[in-house]
């Protein structure tokens, strides 16, 4: 099985087998902590007259948040399943949702070629994939931003590990996180000193970054919600 094969086989199968029980999607936060949180930190670097790529929308809640602010988003995701829920439950005038595996780049590239420049909005995407596939993923945002978009991406950060593990050993492991596990979708981590490897300062300019958190539905015997600790990036291409 190839590769792009075996994340659309897990996710795929993640996503038909979705209830749609509140709770279910460990990382399907209300977009009010969010897509609302990002959202302060990358709306005032973007062209607001480029269309808004949402990459891995899941069930397409933060998309759906997104569309609030931007005139045109696009959601995307691997499987169609997920494709098949967003149009179900966060459908707007002015979304589309379509496939996109960002592991094709030549598929990227023709997106680029009907849409123009994008800006681009990723929640948790990248520690997703395995290290290995990180570069033709950045050759897709790289053909996706062309040279006026700008990228968002959040991430879990080097803390989440310990987070985890102590969250687990306190209170067991999360339903929906046990749920992803049961798919073999093994989450991995994108290092905040990653950055500057992943985007090299010869093809791209890193015009912030800082720490951040993931919300979830996940809630603690304490009443508060689960927050995963992470870090944020908007990045452009480099211009000369």
């Amino acid at each position: 099985m190839t590769t792009a094969n075996r994340y659309l086989t897990s996710w795929e199968g993640f996503w038909s087998t979705a209830t749609q029980t509140p709770g279910e999607i460990f990382w399907d936060a209300d977009p009010a902590h969010a897509a609302q949180q990002d959202l302060v930190l990358f709306q005032g670097y973007v062209n607001p007259e480029l269309p808004l790529i949402d990459l891995g929308c899941g069930n397409g809640t933060q998309t759906r948040c997104l569309a609030d602010h931007f005139s045109r988003v696009i959601g995307t995701e691997i499987s169609p399943a997920a494709i098949e829920i967003s149009r179900m439950n966060n459908a707007a005038p002015n979304i589309a949702y379509r496939i996109l595996d960002v592991l094709r780049p030549a598929d990227a590239q023709a997106l680029h070629d009907e849409i123009g420049d994008a800006n681009l909005y990723m929640r948790t995407v990248l520690h997703q994939l395995s290290p290995s596939d990180h570069a033709t993923a950045i050759e897709s945002l790289d053909r996706l931003l062309g040279k006026n978009g700008t990228l968002y991406l959040i991430e879990l950060s080097s803390a989440a590990e310990p987070y985890f593990a102590q969250l687990i050993a306190q209170h067991g492991p999360p339903p929906g996180l046990a749920r992803v596990f049961q798919h073999q979708i093994t989450p991995g981590m994108v290092k905040e000193s990653d950055l500057e490897v992943l985007f090299p300062s010869d093809r791209f300019t890193i015009l912030g970054t800082g720490k951040s958190q993931i919300h979830t539905v996940h809630t603690l015997p304490t009443g508060e919600i689960a927050k995963v600790p992470a870090f944020y990036a908007i990045i452009r291409r480099r211009r000369p």
